[in-house]
C-alpha cells in the first residue's frame, strides 16, 4: 500500500524567492511594455494589500478566540481591580509593552501605565461604572491634571463601562488637555476587533 507523500511546507526563504522572482519578471515586463506593465504592477500591489489585510483580520479573530469576548454587563460586574487587569490585558494584546496596573488609593489618576506600540508613554484611568452613571468633568479634570505632570504621559485615556457627560467631553477635547475617552460601546468594539485603542 502506497502512502501519500507528506506535503512539503513552504519555508520563508522559498516565499521570499518566489516574491523576488515575480518582482523581477514584472520589472522586465514594465520595461518592455510600460503601460501594460504598470497596470499589472498596480494589480499585484492591490493583491498584496488584500492578503496583508486578510492576515491582520485573521490575527485579530485568533486573538479574540484566545482572550474571549466579554459583554458590557460582564465588564460592569467585575471588581474595579479585575476591570483594571482586563484593560491592561487588552493593551498587551494590541502591542503595548511595559504594561503595569498601578490603580488603588493614591493612584493620582493612573490605573494602567504602558508604552504604546509607537513608544509613547500611556496612562489609562479605568472607571467601572453602571450604565447611566456617567464620568463627569471633575473626574476627567483630575486625570488631566496629573497624567502628564505626575506620570509624564504622552497619551492619556479614560476607559469606562458607561459614558461621559458633555462637560467631560468638552474638557477632554481641549488642545491643551487631549484625553482619549472610551465609553462602553467603544470598549466593546476595542476588545472585539481592535477598533480604535485608547492611544489613537
Amino acid at each position: 500500500m502506497r502512502h501519500p507523500r507528506p506535503r512539503r511546507r513552504t519555508s520563508r526563504g522559498d516565499r521570499l524567492a518566489w516574491c523576488a522572482g515575480i518582482l523581477a519578471a514584472v520589472s522586465l515586463y514594465v520595461q518592455a511594455n510600460p503601460w501594460v506593465g504598470w497596470a499589472l504592477l498596480a494589480v499585484l500591489i492591490t493583491a498584496v494589500a488584500a492578503v496583508v489585510l486578510a492576515v491582520r483580520v485573521r490575527g485579530r479573530r485568533h486573538r479574540r478566540l484566545i482572550h474571549g469576548v466579554r459583554t458590557l454587563r460582564e465588564f460592569q460586574e467585575m471588581s474595579p481591580a479585575d476591570f483594571e487587569q482586563a484593560i491592561a490585558e487588552l493593551c498587551r494584546r494590541d502591542g503595548c509593552s511595559n504594561v503595569r496596573v498601578v490603580g488603588g488609593s493614591g493612584d493620582l489618576g493612573a490605573d494602567v501605565l504602558a508604552t504604546t506600540p509607537l513608544g509613547k508613554a500611556l496612562v489609562i484611568q479605568c472607571k467601572r461604572y453602571a450604565q447611566g452613571n456617567l464620568v463627569g468633568s471633575p473626574e476627567t479634570q483630575k486625570v488631566g491634571g496629573t497624567a502628564r505632570p505626575v506620570h509624564d504621559a504622552d497619551e492619556v485615556a479614560i476607559v469606562t463601562t458607561s459614558g461621559f457627560t458633555a462637560e467631560a467631553q468638552r474638557y477632554a477635547a481641549m488642545p491643551s488637555v487631549r484625553i482619549h475617552l472610551l465609553g462602553g460601546e467603544q470598549l466593546i468594539r476595542w476588545q472585539a476587533d481592535g477598533w480604535q485603542p485608547p492611544w489613537l
